[in-house]
């Protein structure tokens, strides 16, 4: 294992380690909240459709994602949207992250505008809705279910993911139509912005964000980076024992990992990767199926 990944998985370790994307909008929701709460400032952030258009007031459009409108919505909020956002982030790399959240928020201002606009004479309550289920989309779609027998409830076989699903349900359901809609058009922008992500953002554009946000930066890569942490780590450790006189050592036995179950391969499938790709994925896993799922996400 890499000092990095080592790093990521220290109890000690701060628990943005990896995620200053993650770290950064955790950070600014809950400071942006406390200031519109001491200036009344809640209502004036609502995406209200008549007064972007009929009073120019076109601030709105670029304001009512920053924050919550209550402190109920802003606890149970972080607490849906962080653990996702930064597992992702860690799983994506910060630049391709960020490129993905930008992306999503963009498509899904867009379609919200025309949403509420024509078709739900409504104010839609302040909150980064449609982030939360843009990160839903992706665990949605690249988390497999480990345990799909969890636990019960009625009869219902229910996998751990139900957990994730309920706080999220509980989030994106809290204001009725004018919180379920924008979570509902942030999951499809989600699904539409996974393959857009590849194309990252102008580089002048994380310049200007390490520069503004250098703060939030944190002293660990992302788990992806992981791999060039360990190959750099073993040529160190190969020119060190080159130096040293050699000995007569006995050839490594090399262990064969047992062929991937048929049910771990296809759960993989199921998630839309081929099957040899799988397969090698499994077996570099050694068939565990979160960490293949990783490598197939990670190309």
């Amino acid at each position: 294992m890499s000092s990095a990944t080592t790093q990521l998985h220290n109890p000690r370790a701060t628990w943005f380690l990896g995620a200053p994307v993650t770290k950064a909008v955790a950070v600014s929701t809950a400071i942006i909240y406390i200031i519109a709460e001491m200036n009344k400032l809640h209502r004036a952030m609502m995406l209200d459709t008549t007064k972007i258009f009929d009073h120019a007031q076109f601030y709105r459009i670029f304001v009512y994602n920053f924050t919550f409108s209550t402190m109920g919505e802003l606890v149970m909020g972080l607490a849906a949207l962080t653990p996702l956002m930064r597992r992702f982030e860690r799983e994506m790399g910060s630049k391709r992250f960020g490129a993905f959240i930008v992306y999503a928020s963009v498509i899904s201002t867009l379609s919200e505008l025309v949403i509420f606009n024509i078709f739900f004479d409504t104010e839609r309550y302040s909150g980064p809705y449609p982030q939360l289920g843009a990160v839903l989309a992706l665990y949605h779609r690249y988390t497999p279910r480990l345990h799909p027998k969890f636990f019960g409830i009625l009869g219902y076989d229910l996998s751990e993911k139900s957990l994730t699903y309920g706080l999220c349900a509980q989030v994106v359901m809290s204001g009725g139509f004018s919180t379920f809609i924008p979570s509902l058009v942030g999951f499809v922008s989600g699904l539409l912005c996974v393959s857009l992500s590849e194309n990252l953002l102008p580089n002048f554009v994380h310049a200007c964000c390490n520069s503004i946000g250098s703060s939030f930066a944190d002293e660990a890569p992302a788990i992806m980076m992981a791999r060039t942490v360990q190959r750099g780590g073993t040529g160190n450790r190969q020119r060190r024992a080159a130096q040293r006189p050699t000995a007569a050592v006995a050839p490594p036995v090399v262990r064969r990992p047992p062929p991937p179950p048929e049910e771990a391969i296809a759960q993989l499938c199921s998630m839309g990767f081929e099957r040899a790709a799988v397969i090698r994925a499994l077996q570099q896993s050694d068939n565990n199926v979160e960490a293949a799922a990783n490598r197939l996400l990670m190309g």
